[in-house]
């Protein structure tokens, strides 16, 4: 696949109506995401908007890439799209503006009944056999959506290759500096894709990311308590106590949601300071 004039003239093109104008400068981050839902056309009409008989007037995409490999483009590549919502990454925020959005067609998280079947966000019932006639699914807790254990359906193959094509190619036209889910940039605490069944690592590893993402990061709170072991019981480092908004730190090590982290100057020089931090409040050191 190629880009030309921010298409790629291989897939098929339908402009969206849910767009903002045009950016001046190119897109520096790939977010991607799952549809919620299993009809690849379907999804594609709904984040087309008016332009695809559909009543949505707020969401919309890039790219959606159906089960079976198929894709459609439904905006220009340097267009604004609405699909990272409230969103930060770095110093960035507002994703929209800085990156382009590719819609995996995929139902997301089940819900167990208790009595071995599995609940849709749409109250669709599946059985284990059905969901593996769909392609399979991986069972996992998701912190985010509650205690269970849920089905996250498998992305098929032919899918995810298409998905790394069409990223292949957006690599070679656009200086693109990050390979993200909708999860991690999400500054509301309830996204969830691409989820756990996605190989995001296969993607990041397209763009060299994939042993590169524990360099620098900046605090994103006002204030960040810094704490002498990984949680809320142990006490805070004292001085200085916590640590400011957009300080750089650097990764130490994790454990669970925690980080062990040293500040760094400008130069990423490290200091003898040394705690621990909620890795909710710290995103990689990241700017257009």
């Amino acid at each position: 696949m190629r880009i030309i004039n921010h298409k790629i003239p291989d897939i098929w093109y339908g402009r969206s109506s849910n767009l903002g104008a045009a950016r001046e400068r190119p897109p520096v981050a790939i977010v991607l995401h799952y549809t919620t839902g299993w009809n690849g056309k379907a999804s594609r009409d709904w984040l087309m908007g008016s332009a695809g008989g559909t009543t949505n007037r707020s969401s919309s995409a890039h790219i959606v890439v159906d089960r079976d490999g198929v894709a459609w483009q439904i905006a220009e590549f340097n267009r604004t799209t609405w699909h990272a919502g409230p969103s930060r990454y770095g110093a960035l925020e507002g994703l929209n503006g800085f990156s382009i959005g590719i819609e995996f067609v995929n139902s997301g998280w089940l819900k167990p009944t208790g009595h071995g079947e599995f609940v849709d966000a749409f109250g669709k019932r599946f059985t284990d056999r059905s969901l593996k006639k769909l392609g399979g699914y991986l069972l996992a807790p998701h912190a985010r959506v509650g205690s269970a254990t849920y089905a996250w359906p498998v992305f098929p193959k032919a899918q995810i290759e298409t998905g790394m094509d069409i990223v292949r190619a957006l690599l070679a036209a656009y200086p693109i500096r990050a390979i993200v889910t909708h999860e991690e940039i999400d500054t509301r605490g309830w996204k969830t894709d691409p989820g756990p069944a996605f190989p995001i690592e296969r993607f990041r590893e397209l763009a060299g990311e994939a042993d590169d993402r524990e360099r620098c990061h900046i605090v994103t709170a006002g204030r960040l308590n810094l704490r002498g072991g990984p949680g809320l019981a142990f006490e805070k480092i004292i001085p200085p106590g916590t640590l400011l908004k957009d300080t750089r730190i650097k990764v130490l090590a994790r454990e669970k949601e925690w980080a062990f982290v040293t500040p760094v100057n400008s130069a990423g020089l490290e200091g003898n300071l040394r705690g621990w931090v909620h890795g909710r409040y710290i995103a990689p050191a990241f700017d257009a």
